[in-house]
Order: C-alpha cells, then structure tokens, then sequence
C-alpha cells in the first residue's frame, strides 16, 4: 500500500494501539475480514493490509451477498473483489438468501443477517485455516466501531439487559475481533475520504425499519439534544465499567465453581443455593456449558447459553429443593436438555441419558 496521508496514518496508529492492547492478531495466524463494501469495513480491509507489513499473519477477504439490494449488491461484491484483486488478497463471496431464511425461521431480515453472516464467516475461517495449515489459528474480523457500541448497549439498556448487555460490543468475542471500536464513525469516514478510499453506501442504513437505525437515525439526536453533549462517550465508559464489573464477578464465580461440582460431577444445591444470585448465574452458565461440551456437539456451545429466565428458574428451584419442599424439580433448558434436581444435586440431561454420573 502506498504510503498513507498523515489523517490516514494517525487513525491507523489508534487501531493499531488497539489490536495491540487487545491481542486482537496472532501472528502467523489467518484473519478472514468480514467486508461489507461500505465505508466502515473497506477501511478495515484496508487498514489490515497495511498491519500486515508490521505483524506478519494470512489475509482473507470474505463477502456475503445478502441477495437483498439486487444490482446494488451485486456492485458491493465487485467493489470488494476489486479491491481484494488490487491487494493481492484471496477473495471469497457467498450468495445467501437471507429473505429467505428470514421467513423460514419468522425473524426479522437483521437478525437472519446476522446469524447467516457469523455462520459463514465461521464455516470460511474453519476451512481455509485447514486448507492452508495455519498452526496459529484464526480470527474474523469485523468493522464495527465506538458508536455502534454505544448504539448497541442504549439498545441493552431500552431492552432491560443485565450487567453483560451494558458491555456492548466487544473486542474479542470468541474468534471474532473488531479492531476500529476505539474510533468513531466521523474518524473513519476522515481516514477513507484521505487516502480516497471507494466505498458504497448502503441506503437500508437510513432506513427507520431497523431498531438500531432508529436509535442512530432519532434517539441518539434527540438525547444530544436534551442534554446538550454527545452522549457516545459517556455510553462507552458505562461499557467499560460494567466489562471490568462483570470480570471480576466472572472470575469469583470460577473460583467458586470447584466448590460447587461434587465428585461425580453434578451440582451441589446446597453450595449453589449458598452464593449471591450474581455468583449463582454464573456458576450454572459455566456449569451448562461444561455439559454442553459433553454431549459431543461440534456446534458453538455460546449458542446454548442459559438466559435469565433460565438461570432465575433454576435458582429458585434449587432453593425449594434444597428445602426439602420440592423433591424432584425437574426444568427444560435450551439445546434440547433437561435439568433435574433431587437429593441435593442437580443433573443434566440430554436426550442420549445422562451428562454425569448422578441419579435423579
């Protein structure tokens, strides 16, 4: 890449302090870059082929044509391999009917997006680390930046969410890294018009028929207004904090978990019953995911996470049981299984029989 205008390279040396910070590439690994065509993720793409001179790793460049915007999307595709063509990056593009999955599973055509964009950007990482015999792993990047973050935990908060939801948008979430959350949108558009970056814009983004679009389009102007200042600053350190919060309940819990766990594996009431709610729910989200993995599934056990419902349930369960009032509490859990509760442990149960070796 030719060398950067000076706008270009300072913006760069602030994701590049992020990936560092955040360990967000491992060298020698494969980063499968999800790419829209819009502005947001064109300057991630462009921003890892420059990175890719400082931190040697394997660049991919993924597509998905979403088969919604017709001949629009069709040129997102084009700018995209043209691009990837011009950088020497192996492109990769999938046409899925995202319409389509929307109907069939009755949800709505952002989040059948989503769900069908994670997958294959997944199915694309997993195959090509394989394809090419990158020891180091892979990651998949995505273009999210501060003010998505921001939108995404004003979302959580509209939505009643608990401490996790306030965290927003992560860095690193499993093999997912977003390395432009600590720049605004205002700063990438500055970054891409400098180095005359091309890009498309997606009409469907100032479209109100999207939550998060409303929230950008209306909400977000409307609190500016009230209060007189941007509140995108003040909506990411809430982020910050509820993350460091939720560390370190998260890590109390772990030291907690060995206590809770009898000798044949299953869950002890009595300790569960023992600890504070915020302990407790973690404790069984760390429990179920162990039990997830034992049933064998290749699938992402996140996928399965038990929900707040779950966890108070199973909580106010255990301390009836544990009593003596209820002697054999049983309730359904997400992934087909079953919990069951009774002299003084909780099992989990899979349609194949038990995960454990308990009775109940």
């Amino acid at each position: 890449m030719a060398t950067l205008p000076r706008q270009t390279y300072r913006i760069f040396e602030k994701i590049e302090a992020t990936c560092e910070r955040e360990k967000l590439i491992i060298p020698d690994s494969l980063v499968v870059a999800g790419i829209s065509g819009g502005v947001d993720s064109m300057l991630l793409l462009a921003f890892l082929v420059h990175y890719r001179t400082i931190v040697p790793f394997r660049l991919i460049a993924c597509h998905l044509n979403h088969m919604i915007r017709g001949q629009d999307a069709d040129l997102d595709q084009q700018l995209v391999e043209s691009f990837s063509k011009d950088h020497e990056i192996p492109f990769v593009c999938v046409r899925e009917d995202v319409p389509a999955y929307s109907k069939q599973h009755s949800i709505g055509l952002e989040q059948a997006g989503r769900i069908i964009r994670r997958e294959t950007l997944e199915t694309i990482g997993r195959e090509y680390h394989d394809r090419m015999e990158i020891s180091a792993g892979f990651r998949i990047a995505l273009a999210h930046h501060m003010d998505d973050r921001a939108e995404s935990i004003l979302m959580h908060i509209g939505r009643g969410s608990g401490l996790r939801g306030l965290i927003g948008i992560r860095y690193l979430d499993g093999p997912f890294i977003r390395p432009l959350l600590d720049i605004r949108r205002a700063e990438v558009v500055t970054a891409a018009q400098a180095m005359e970056l091309r890009w498309r814009d997606d009409e469907s983004n100032s479209s109100d028929e999207f939550l998060r679009n409303r929230i950008r389009n209306t909400l977000f102007p409307a609190w500016e207004q009230a209060i007189g200042y941007d509140p995108t600053a003040s909506l990411i350190r809430l982020g910050a904090l509820a993350a460091s919060d939720d560390a370190a309940l998260s890590q109390i819990a772990e030291d907690s978990y060995d206590g809770a766990i009898l000798p044949d594996q299953n869950l002890s009431l009595s300790v569960l019953v023992s600890l504070p709610q915020a302990i407790a729910s973690r404790v069984l989200q760390l429990y179920f995911c162990q039990c997830i993995e034992a049933t064998g599934r290749e699938d992402d056990p996140a996928q399965y996470a038990l929900s707040e419902r779950n966890t108070n349930d199973l909580i106010e369960l255990s301390a009836t049981v544990s009593a003596g009032d209820n002697t054999n509490g049983r309730l359904s859990l997400p992934g087909g299984l079953e919990a069951r509760l009774a002299d003084g442990r909780m099992v989990i149960i899979s349609q194949t029989g038990l995960i454990g070796h308990g009775n109940a």
